[in-house]
């Protein structure tokens, strides 16, 4: 079968139209400078031969549009002896609707609206603006003054990978889980350094922890979760009909103290996330069953180990706002020790068994897995950009939740930022289109807040500033300036 890449090269031969990294129905003519991110939809074209045409990082381009630096009409009339060429500047985070035009001489500022089908002159249009309509109607800092420009806390990385790959599965007829599933498991194994077989893709990270928790038999037994995390985990054991025990964090920080672990005698699992990409050091830990919870945590290390391969087990979510995601929902189970794998993948293969055990569906969808392969392939540049967002703040003076470990290397899934008055900092940013949050809120902790008392301080001294791999530096530093006002 013809991949992706071939099938371009050999279509751009057939119709002609030079290969680009945006569609195989994208014409681009001459030397057009295109930014990073940017998003152009088939049939749509870039003309630039004659004049210099440039478009910004983030753009969104739909299809059917035209940005045509040449004017041809007074050449084809006779009374000119060549196509009138000017320049076109649009700046970045500029989307443009479907069958627009833009001609040449215009200059779109950042941040802009193009409605579809409106024919944008040759003149300035200033950032923020809406523009529509033929003749067109600028409205100067429409989206400024609504407060609908915003840099959002958090945002899913997709592209036109992630969109063939799924086009291709909705096509073929077979959406349940199958050989995806299985080459999305194989991927997963090379990515963790494992041998095949000992992943397991299913339908989500709460499920992962959940058959995690039945792999290792914790029915009626004592489970340990810390109080400073979200509400999944404590689903999970008690879906388990497991004992819950609660476990406060560090003083210094997001994880669980895991030196009360060994003083309590009386648990035999404990469930130990990776709060916010940093890992914890489970070696320490005697005694009881870990589950790795790294949710929040694919690609960090330990001695250059693979969390999640430490513990007994490990769980990894894909949900739409994790590391990766597998279209919105979906995780994986992973153990060194193969037997738990099987235990996971006999229970989730529910149907038409001979037997009378007890399995539930947790299944991972070949539509889902297709999607999940593509962002595996991205992940080391998404980890890589993360970590020079993490180092801008950093750099500003930002004080970061971090470890300083050298053993230790994290990823940077959220920028935890700690400051006394950090909702006043949110409310701040948020003035300026900015949406921050609070990572954790105190009515979030699963326990009592006197009893948890390094959870509920954590609740309120911190907040978590966008971090995410399309964050645009220009915004890195505009939320760097927002949070130093």
């Amino acid at each position: 079968m013809m991949d992706l890449n071939d099938f371009q090269d050999s279509f751009s031969r057939l119709i002609n139209f030079k290969k680009n990294r945006f569609h195989p129905l994208v014409w681009i003519n001459g030397d057009p400078q295109i930014g990073n991110d940017v998003y152009i939809g088939g049939m749509s074209e870039i003309n630039a031969k004659g004049a210099n045409v440039s478009i910004g990082d983030g753009c969104d381009i739909a299809s059917f549009v035209a940005i045509n630096c040449a004017d041809t009409h007074k050449k084809c009339i006779g009374l000119s002896d060549k196509p009138c060429c000017k320049d076109i500047t649009i700046e970045h985070n500029v989307f443009i609707g479907s069958h627009s035009i833009i001609k040449g001489g215009a200059s779109i500022g950042h941040s802009s609206v193009v409605a579809a089908g409106t024919v944008v002159d040759g003149q300035d249009i200033p950032p923020h603006s809406l523009i529509s309509g033929n003749p067109m109607v600028v409205k100067p800092g429409y989206y400024l003054s609504k407060n609908n420009l915003f840099i959002t806390h958090n945002k899913p990385n997709l592209g036109f990978e992630e969109e063939s790959a799924a086009t291709k599965i909705i096509r073929s007829g077979w959406l349940v889980s199958g050989r995806e599933v299985d080459s999305l498991e194989n991927e997963l194994c090379d990515f963790l350094n494992v041998e095949k077989g000992h992943v397991v893709a299913v339908s989500s990270g709460t499920a992962a922890l959940f058959l995690a928790l039945n792999a290792l038999d914790a029915k009626q037994k004592n489970v340990a979760i810390p109080a400073y995390t979200c509400s999944s985990l404590r689903h999970a054991v008690k879906m388990s009909q497991a004992c819950e025990y609660l476990v406060d964090c560090e003083k210094k920080s997001p994880n669980m103290d895991t030196q009360k672990l060994n003083s309590e005698k009386k648990l035999d699992i404990a469930i130990v996330p990776h709060m916010f990409g940093i890992p914890v050091d489970i070696s320490k830990i005697k005694n009881i069953k870990i589950i790795e919870d790294c949710a929040q945590a694919i690609g960090a290390k330990i001695n250059d180990t693979h969390v999640g391969l430490r513990g007994d087990c490990g769980i990894y979510s894909f949900y739409a706002t994790k590391l990766m995601t597998t279209g919105g929902q979906g995780g994986a189970f992973v153990s060194k020790d193969k037997a738990l794998a099987d235990f996971v993948r006999d229970y989730i293969n529910f149907d038409q068994r001979k037997d009378f055990n007890f399995r539930f569906n947790f299944q991972m969808t070949d539509l889902q897995a297709a999607i999940g392969r593509e962002q595996l392939k991205k992940l080391p540049y998404f980890l890589k950009r993360r970590e020079e967002i993490f180092q801008q703040y950093k750099d500003a003076g930002l004080e970061l939740i971090d470890s300083s470990h050298e053993s230790i290397k994290p990823v940077r899934y959220r920028a935890v930022m700690k400051h006394l008055s950090s909702k006043k900092i949110i409310e701040q940013l948020a003035a300026k289109g900015i949406k921050s949050i609070v990572p954790i809120e105190d009515w979030e902790l699963l326990g009592e807040f006197v009893k948890f008392p390094n959870a509920f301080n954590l609740t309120q001294t911190t907040l978590s500033l966008p971090i995410y791999p399309s964050l645009k530096d220009i915004d890195v530093n505009k939320i760097i300036a927002g949070v130093l006002e």
